[in-house]
């Protein structure tokens, strides 16, 4: 292999392959010193903090946003990258950067390769090939200095780490072939070269020795011997002095000290206990990268997982591909930390190294002098130790200082963060296979001719991509030769895969992890079986156990330490992989424990949701709910941020928790909790939520006949509000006139429910060209509200500010502004910050109608930073759109721009589709004045996509405005980025 091979250098400046030339110069300095950085470890992600202290030296000025720098960088990374001629890529992800690049295309892995290949060749005894590969490697490196376009400290410490992990071995290697083919001057003159910094390096030292007394240059050798000597003593370095005075008197006995190149001691096997590989190694390619570049120096690398993710199979296929790394051997023992058996002890591992190193452990009788032997003979070596399979850190930490020289790798289902505070290991977690890898692996196994891709997906999502449940899956399948691959799909969907492979399977596997758990931790796995959501808060956990928090909490990192849960983003949040819940939920066999840990989790649910509603909307009618004196920690909040929160972080849980409720026939749960969180959740723009467990409360509303009659029309009418919100108006009206015939049905004053009713119509009648109509109804709907009483303030603010959008879309401006105001004051009065920034946007919206553009503003800011206080996805994107057109008609086109697009996309989230049709039009009409015609057409179209059915007579107008623009150009191909719409979500 020659340097022409590299596509890529950084032994030197940072070098890019362009056709039979490198170029040095493709950029600037530190977009040079960036890529350099990511090729240090090819396919690795490097984390930004990480690459601001390579790049920028002490003596730098920073730019005064590093990170929005390195993305600037990244960018123009790319486009140099674009003139290779295979494909190269520049990943940003979660704030790291990661290169594609192969780890054969760098010249310093060149390097590092050929040395590897010379060292293996020297084992073999194939010395002239070893040292004609040691040669090339050394041309790959010249005489260049490493990162040279680097200068900060971290890039200083790698070339030093670099010299003495990488250079000066290389070189002992090549004096030492140079040795056994008795090129004894060829050794002087490398040397020479190398003086004085040779010196500092006591295997070079030897290897000078050795060439002198082979040259009979004896007087010299001993003249270097003795200063060298004295050197070490004077320096308080006895066991350096100690070391070369042994080598020495060698020398003087023998002539020689060694003959053959430094790979092992004499008399000491070369060990190769590295397991067979598996016949086809699917996916982790990421993981195997960074494997590759953690153990490109001595140190210790933990690989944990779940049981059944394939962390044996990893490292072992990791070790079969490197194997040429590690010139010394393989040495690999299973720890058995989980099986049923007993774990092995340290003993036993020495013993079993010292057999596989060739020395017999039974003539050393004392187990400490044994452990001392296999330190001695490890010495320097440079092998792989596999420890497979530990249980935890106590049963390895006494092997560990043992392989100083060589790279150890842990596997172990715990994250063995004992280690962390010791010895700083580097780690990978094995994660579940994806859809696709895991299609391969079934494909691989049961072969190609057995069912489609559908089939396939299907059985691979059943086992939650763990390889050891598609490999019991696979063998299963593959013995019924004369079975249909969908009868299986069939089968499983309904079974699950836990109970195949009995002995080996998935459930023996959890259950081995879970044996070596204390009580606590095995008490709060079978409890969270029993919760339907994804993930799993600390509180919740509690409330289901009925035992304090802060055990839970440790149970909890127990769990998670072990594998069996995830961290779910937060420190008191946790989820559980598929199969994991399916075992957990069978542990639960007594039914009276199953039916009280239900209660105790719905009790929770709901009386959290109660607290969240009272605090968000403190003066709304109250949704009726049972007493009880049970206390399951329900959770308290201390403002209204608070509780929109945790009705955020807890939306995919109560959607499960509605339908379990359903299906368990726990019908109230299901019929109360919706409208608890209904209203906070339509505020979010969690419009496809709150219609999910509104229609599975009115199910459970239904189930429960008469006596939830109340709550049914309640539930009707939430969702014809929802729909409403949603802008679907077809819906909306005949949902809210079913609620207006429930509520006549149902016994007792059903007053406040009608006056909705009334009052949602009149809104509905308002959106689709009713007003006159909808402003009677609007005024219905207040006088009944008005003879309510104490019920009546908290509603009637609302039904104000509501009445006054319908003036206003009569044009009667003064009346409109006379109900805001009342509407306000009621808000502050009452304390209700939500319906205060809704008045306040109607007044800007206003003002805006009167041409008086200071004051909409004004009014349009304070409901802005209300809303965004309250986390009003929905409110947030409609004053955006409006503030949109106010900057707009004011001139400030930058402005105006950057309110539309956040409209554009809070709108799109919230389903605000006339808000977005608004903010879509000012983009547009911008695009249009800039000259940008493409990208005023498309927000145009858009636009009026949206409206077609909300509004057609706009739609027309702005359609009339999309007809002009393509009249003067041509039309625009497909575009592949939008300047327009950009969906991602981003906190406000």
């Amino acid at each position: 292999m020659a340097l022409v091979d590299a596509r890529f250098t950084i032994l030197g400046q940072t070098g890019i392959r362009v056709g039979e030339t490198v170029d040095t110069q493709w950029g600037p300095l530190k977009l040079r010193a960036m890529l350099a950085v990511l090729l240090t470890r090819p396919g690795a992600p490097v984390p930004a903090a990480e690459l601001i202290d390579w790049v920028w030296s002490d003596d730098d000025v920073p730019p005064k946003n590093p990170s929005q720098t390195l993305y600037s960088y990244s960018w123009r990374i790319r486009r140099a990258l674009d003139s290779m001629q295979d494909r190269v890529e520049l990943v940003v992800a979660n704030g790291s950067f990661r290169l594609t690049a192969r780890r054969e295309s760098i010249d310093y892995f060149q390097y590092r390769d050929l040395v590897d290949r010379a060292r293996d060749l020297a084992r073999r005894g194939d010395h002239q090939q070893a040292l004609d590969a040691i040669r090339r490697a050394f041309h790959v490196w010249g005489d260049q200095l490493p990162l040279e376009d680097l200068k900060s400290g971290r890039a200083e410490a790698w070339r030093s780490q670099a010299r003495r992990t990488a250079q000066v071995p290389a070189y002992e290697l090549l004096c030492s072939e140079y040795l056994v083919l008795g090129d004894y001057s060829s050794v002087l003159e490398v040397l020479d070269d190398l003086a004085p910094d040779h010196l500092a390096h006591p295997s070079l030292l030897k290897r000078r020795l050795e060439a002198l007394y082979l040259s009979s240059r004896t007087d010299e050798a001993t003249q270097l011997y003795l200063s060298t000597y004295q050197a070490f003593k004077a320096a308080l370095n006895d066991a350096a002095a100690q070391d070369l005075r042994e080598f020495h008197d060698r020398l003087r006995a023998h002539g020689v000290a060694r003959t053959e190149p430094t790979t092992g001691a004499a008399g000491v096997l070369v060990p190769e206990q590295l397991p067979l590989d598996v016949p086809m190694f699917v996916g982790h390619e990421d993981k195997l990268a960074a494997l590759d570049v953690m153990a490109s120096r001595p140190g210790v690398v933990v690989v944990d997982g779940v049981g059944g993710a394939g962390k044996t199979a990893f490292v072992v296929h990791w070790g079969h591909l490197r194997r040429q790394r590690f010139p010394d051997g393989v040495l690999f023992v299973d720890m058995q930390g989980f099986s049923d058996g007993v774990s092995v002890d340290t003993s036993s591992v020495v013993d079993r190294f010292l057999q596989g190193l060739g020395v017999s452990p039974d003539r050393i009788v004392n187990p400490d002098h044994r452990l001392a032997k296999l330190q001695s003979v490890l010495s320097g070596r440079r092998l792989l130790a596999v420890l497979d399979n530990v249980r935890d850190t106590s049963q390895i930490h006494p092997l560990l200082p043992l392989f100083a020289s060589g790279v150890v790798v842990v596997t172990s289902r715990s994250r063995l963060s004992d280690l962390a505070a010791r010895l700083a290991p580097q780690r990978i977690s094995i994660d579940p296979l994806s859809d696709d890898e895991a299609c391969r692996l079934l494909v691989d196994r049961i072969g190609e001719h057995r069912g489609g891709c559908e089939e396939l997906v299907e059985l691979s999502r059943v086992c939650g991509g763990l390889p050891i449940a598609l490999k019991v899956l696979a063998n299963h399948i593959a013995t019924r030769p004369g079975v249909q691959l969908g009868a299986f799909v069939t089968h499983f969907r309904e079974r699950g895969v836990l109970g195949i492979g009995t002995m080996h399977g998935p459930r023996a596997v959890f259950t081995q992890s879970l044996r070596a758990l204390d009580p606590d931790a095995r008490l709060l796995f079978r409890t969270i079986g029993a919760h339907p959501g994804p993930g799993i808060s600390v509180s919740a956990a509690a409330a289901m156990a009925g035992l304090p928090a802060r055990r839970v909490h440790e149970a909890l990192d127990a769990l998670a330490e072990a594998h069996l849960l995830e961290q779910a983003g937060e420190l008191d949040r946790y989820r559980l992989h598929d199969l994991l819940r399916e075992f957990a939920a069978g542990l639960l066999e007594d039914a009276a424990e199953r039916v009280a840990i239900e209660r105790r989790m719905l009790d929770f649910y709901y009386r959290t949701a109660e607290n969240a509603d009272v605090r968000v909307l403190p003066t709304m009618i109250r949704v009726p709910t049972s007493d009880s004196d049970e206390n399951v920690g329900a959770l308290e909040f201390r403002d209204v941020a608070a509780a929109h929160r945790w009705c955020t972080a807890e939306a995919q849980n109560i959607v499960a928790l509605v339908r379990f409720a359903i299906s368990a026939g726990y019908f109230e749960y299901a019929m109360q909790i919706p409208q608890l969180v209904g209203q906070i959740w339509l505020r979010q723009g969690l419009t496809a939520e709150v219609l999910n467990v509104l229609h599975a409360g009115l199910a459970g509303a239904k189930a429960l006949g008469e006596s939830a009659a109340e709550h049914l029309a309640d539930l009707l009418q939430q969702i014809g509000h929802t729909y409403l919100a949603r802008q679907e108006y077809g819906r909306a009206e005949h949902y809210v006139h079913s609620a207006h015939l429930a509520y006549l049905r149902a016994p007792g004053d059903q007053t406040p429910g009608i006056a909705f009713c009334l009052h949602t119509g009149a809104r509905i009648l308002v959106a689709t060209g009713n007003v006159t109509m909808g402003i009677d109804s609007h005024e219905r709907a207040l006088t009944l509200v008005r003879m309510i009483g104490e019920r009546g303030p908290g509603m009637e603010k609302v039904f104000l500010y509501r009445a006054g959008e319908a003036y206003q879309e009569a044009f009667d401006y003064q009346r409109a502004a006379s109900y805001y105001h009342k509407s306000l004051v009621l808000a502050r009065e009452q304390e209700d910050e939500a319906s205060e920034a809704t008045v306040l946007q109607l007044l800007g919206s206003l003002s805006f109608a009167r041409e008086r553009i200071a004051e909409a503003r004004g009014f349009a800011e304070a409901a802005l930073w209300k809303h965004a206080g309250l986390l009003a996805v929905g409110r947030v994107g409609e004053v955006c759109a409006l503030l949109s057109e106010i900057e707009l008609e004011d001139g400030n086109l930058f402005e105006a721009k950057q309110y539309a697009r956040k409209a554009i996309q809070f709108c799109g989230r919230a389903g605000a589709s006339l808000s977005e049709a608004t903010a879509l039009h000012v983009l547009g009409r911008i695009h249009a004045r800039e000259g940008l015609r493409d990208g005023a057409i498309e927000a145009l179209s858009l636009a009026v996509a949206l409206l077609a059915d909300l509004q057609p007579e706009r739609g027309d107008r702005m359609a009339a405005e999309l007809r002009e623009l393509e009249l003067e150009i041509e039309l625009p191909g497909a575009r592949k980025d939008s300047p327009v719409v950009k969906r991602d979500t981003e906190a406000f």
